[in-house]
């Protein structure tokens, strides 16, 4: 009979937060407040809801203190939130929580997890600890290997920091079901340089030929190799062209499609969370938040620079056709980005495409005559730019 109270408190708990989080973060909270109904145990959901909602306050008081900073520099998450919330709001959740945390501490052992939950918040944003459920995954992976879980093992894969033993388990999922070789792109993201990724490439290109991700994973191990040369330049200092990674973004920027495959993820993380009773938040959405190889937003600012740089040649030339043809090439592909983004940061880099595109579109037609043409442009220019701010408070 306790169950249903204790449930329904976890419930009201995570809905009490997501009502003061900042707007940015709502979603995710859903998300959170969606995987509870797979927990099992009375404990165990309360316990996932308080690591829910101690994550939305510890946006919340963010936002509040430190308003303006930017987000890729704090949270691992793709969001920090720097509108106004309201400090009596934040207090609030904050003291519910605490008092929460009081009165059942000494209850249940499997409640101190959920205090664990509220400390391993601050240790991501510190850096402190790095706690991130390792230990949890890796029990997780060994019950998926005696049961020959497929889906298990692509779980455990996809989060855990070791690259050797994510792709160890990857490869044994592809092995156990051929249908899951998409995540060999999930893990590729997260270890590039995995050896592995390589080996992985010419299966993951048959399958999916025209995601522009298996180009960004290309490229980004051209990076890494470049990167760990022992004549490498230092990482302030201009790099020369490198015409296999040039090709690789070229690829990326003409494919018609852009696949991260997190919402396959997403969809398998339900029945494993269920399966396993596996209640750990931040190990969950850490595979779930990271859908692009970190070194892909540089790498297409980079290439697209060398693109606008090329039209501008194009234009200096007199051949305009051609130089408006590579303009509407990045916006083309920021707008497959777009269109297909599952993370602030991939919407980010679609929206940044964009917005370069079209005002460089608004000044060619502007050279032209064509002042109608012009403010179109600069119109798209503007509205992608706002929508950047949004997502990215006090600059882009």
């Amino acid at each position: 009979m306790q169950e249903m109270p204790l449930r329904h408190a976890a419930t009201l708990l995570l809905d009490y937060a997501i009502r003061i989080a900042p707007p940015e973060s709502r979603e995710w909270g859903q998300a959170m407040r969606g995987e509870l109904s797979f927990v099992d145990g009375q404990w165990a959901a309360l316990a996932w809801a308080f690591g829910g909602a101690s994550v939305m306050v510890k946006h919340a008081l963010i936002s509040l203190l430190i308003p303006g900073r930017r987000w890729q520099a704090i949270l691992y998450d793709g969001g920090l939130f720097a509108r106004k919330v309201s400090l009596r709001k934040a207090l609030q959740v904050t003291a519910a929580g605490l008092t929460l945390a009081t009165l059942l501490f000494f209850a249940a052992p499997p409640f101190r997890q959920a205090l664990g939950f509220s400390l391993a918040a601050w240790d991501e944003l510190l850096h402190i600890t790095g706690r991130s459920g390792e230990s949890r995954l890796r029990a997780l992976a060994k019950q998926a290997e005696r049961r020959h879980d497929a889906a298990g093992l692509v779980f455990a894969a996809a989060r855990l920091s070791d690259a050797g033993e994510s792709s160890r388990l990857v490869r044994e999922a592809v092995q156990l079901s051929p249908d899951f070789d998409w995540a060999y792109a999930v893990v590729a993201v997260r270890h590039s340089d995995a050896p592995e990724v390589l080996e992985w490439m010419p299966q993951l290109s048959r399958r999916d030929p025209q995601n522009a991700l298996l180009r960004f994973i290309a490229a980004e191990s051209i990076d890494v190799a470049a990167a760990t040369k022992p004549s490498a330049r230092p990482y302030w200092q201009p790099r020369e062209v490198n015409p296999a990674w040039e090709s690789a973004m070229a690829a990326a920027f003409a494919s018609p499609k852009f696949d991260d495959y997190l919402d396959r993820l997403r969809a398998l993380d339900a029945g494993v969370i269920r399966r396993y009773g596996f209640n750990d938040p931040y190990a969950v959405l850490s595979a779930e938040e990271e859908g692009l190889p970190s070194y892909a937003f540089s790498d297409c600012q980079r290439f697209m620079v060398l693109t606008l740089q090329s039209a501008m040649e194009l234009e200096a030339k007199g051949d305009r056709n051609a130089a408006v043809e590579k303009y509407w090439s990045v916006a083309r592909f920021g707008q497959v980005l777009d269109s297909r983004a599952h993370t602030d940061s991939e919407r980010l880099l679609g929206l940044s495409l964009q917005t370069t595109a079209y005002w460089q579109l608004g000044i060619a037609s502007l050279k032209e005559g064509k002042t109608n043409e012009a403010a179109t442009f600069a119109y798209l220019a503007a509205t992608f730019e706002k929508s950047m701010q949004s997502l990215c408070p006090g600059g882009t």
